[in-house]
Protein backbone atom coordinates (compact mmCIF):
# COMPACT_ATOMS: atom_id res chain seq x y z
CA UNK A 1 0.00 0.00 0.00
CA UNK A 2 1.28 3.42 -0.87
CA UNK A 3 1.17 6.17 1.71
CA UNK A 4 2.79 9.41 2.74
CA UNK A 5 3.44 10.49 6.30
CA UNK A 6 3.81 13.98 7.71
CA UNK A 7 6.15 14.24 10.68
CA UNK A 8 6.47 17.41 12.75
CA UNK A 9 10.10 17.88 13.78
CA UNK A 10 9.88 21.29 15.48
CA UNK A 11 7.77 24.41 15.16
CA UNK A 12 7.70 25.20 11.47
CA UNK A 13 9.80 22.16 10.53
CA UNK A 14 8.28 19.06 9.00
CA UNK A 15 9.37 15.94 7.14
CA UNK A 16 7.49 13.97 4.52
CA UNK A 17 8.15 10.28 4.05
CA UNK A 18 6.78 7.69 1.66
CA UNK A 19 5.20 8.07 -1.75
CA UNK A 20 3.99 11.48 -2.87
CA UNK A 21 1.48 10.65 -5.60
CA UNK A 22 -2.08 10.93 -6.82
CA UNK A 23 -3.05 8.12 -4.44
CA UNK A 24 -1.56 9.79 -1.37
CA UNK A 25 -2.05 13.51 -2.08
CA UNK A 26 -5.56 13.72 -0.64
CA UNK A 27 -4.52 12.28 2.73
CA UNK A 28 -1.74 14.85 3.02
CA UNK A 29 -4.02 17.67 1.87
CA UNK A 30 -6.36 16.98 4.80
CA UNK A 31 -3.40 17.46 7.18
CA UNK A 32 -2.36 20.83 5.76
CA UNK A 33 -3.66 22.70 8.82
CA UNK A 34 -0.62 21.35 10.70
CA UNK A 35 1.56 23.71 8.63
CA UNK A 36 0.92 26.66 10.94
CA UNK A 37 4.23 27.81 12.37
CA UNK A 38 4.61 30.47 15.01
CA UNK A 39 7.49 32.20 13.21
CA UNK A 40 5.85 32.37 9.76
CA UNK A 41 8.42 30.12 8.12
CA UNK A 42 7.82 26.51 7.13
CA UNK A 43 10.53 24.07 6.09
CA UNK A 44 9.58 20.68 4.69
CA UNK A 45 12.29 18.02 4.46
CA UNK A 46 11.60 15.68 1.53
CA UNK A 47 14.50 13.27 2.11
CA UNK A 48 12.06 10.47 2.99
CA UNK A 49 10.08 10.69 -0.25
CA UNK A 50 10.78 7.47 -2.12
CA UNK A 51 8.63 8.13 -5.19
CA UNK A 52 6.66 11.06 -6.60
CA UNK A 53 4.54 12.03 -9.58
CA UNK A 54 2.98 15.16 -11.04
CA UNK A 55 0.09 15.01 -8.56
CA UNK A 56 2.60 15.08 -5.72
CA UNK A 57 4.29 18.06 -7.33
CA UNK A 58 0.93 19.80 -7.68
CA UNK A 59 0.27 19.17 -3.99
CA UNK A 60 3.54 20.88 -3.02
CA UNK A 61 2.55 23.88 -5.16
CA UNK A 62 -0.84 24.03 -3.42
CA UNK A 63 0.80 23.83 0.02
CA UNK A 64 3.12 26.67 -0.97
CA UNK A 65 0.12 28.72 -2.14
CA UNK A 66 -1.67 28.10 1.17
CA UNK A 67 1.45 29.25 3.06
CA UNK A 68 1.64 32.43 1.00
CA UNK A 69 -2.03 33.16 1.76
CA UNK A 70 -1.16 32.85 5.45
CA UNK A 71 1.76 35.25 4.90
CA UNK A 72 4.30 32.52 5.62
CA UNK A 73 7.34 31.39 3.68
CA UNK A 74 7.67 27.74 2.70
CA UNK A 75 10.96 26.08 1.81
CA UNK A 76 11.82 22.54 0.79
CA UNK A 77 15.01 20.65 1.65
CA UNK A 78 16.53 17.41 0.40
CA UNK A 79 14.41 17.18 -2.73
CA UNK A 80 14.76 13.69 -4.25
CA UNK A 81 16.17 13.51 -7.79
CA UNK A 82 12.91 12.26 -9.33
CA UNK A 83 10.96 15.17 -7.86
CA UNK A 84 13.70 17.66 -8.78
CA UNK A 85 13.46 16.49 -12.39
CA UNK A 86 9.70 17.14 -12.38
CA UNK A 87 10.30 20.61 -10.92
CA UNK A 88 12.91 21.39 -13.58
CA UNK A 89 10.82 20.03 -16.47
CA UNK A 90 7.88 22.12 -15.26
CA UNK A 91 10.05 25.27 -14.83
CA UNK A 92 8.99 25.59 -11.20
CA UNK A 93 12.41 26.19 -9.64
CA UNK A 94 11.45 29.72 -8.59
CA UNK A 95 8.16 28.64 -7.04
CA UNK A 96 9.34 25.59 -5.12
CA UNK A 97 12.15 27.31 -3.27
CA UNK A 98 14.80 25.13 -1.71
CA UNK A 99 16.79 25.78 1.41
CA UNK A 100 20.01 24.06 2.30
CA UNK A 101 19.88 22.13 5.55
CA UNK A 102 22.22 23.80 8.05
Amino acid sequence: MSKVELLKQADGQFALTGILSKKTASSLWTKRSQFTPMEHSITIDLVGITKSDSAGLALLICLKKEALKAKAEMFFTNIPEQLQQLITLSHLEDILTTRQRL
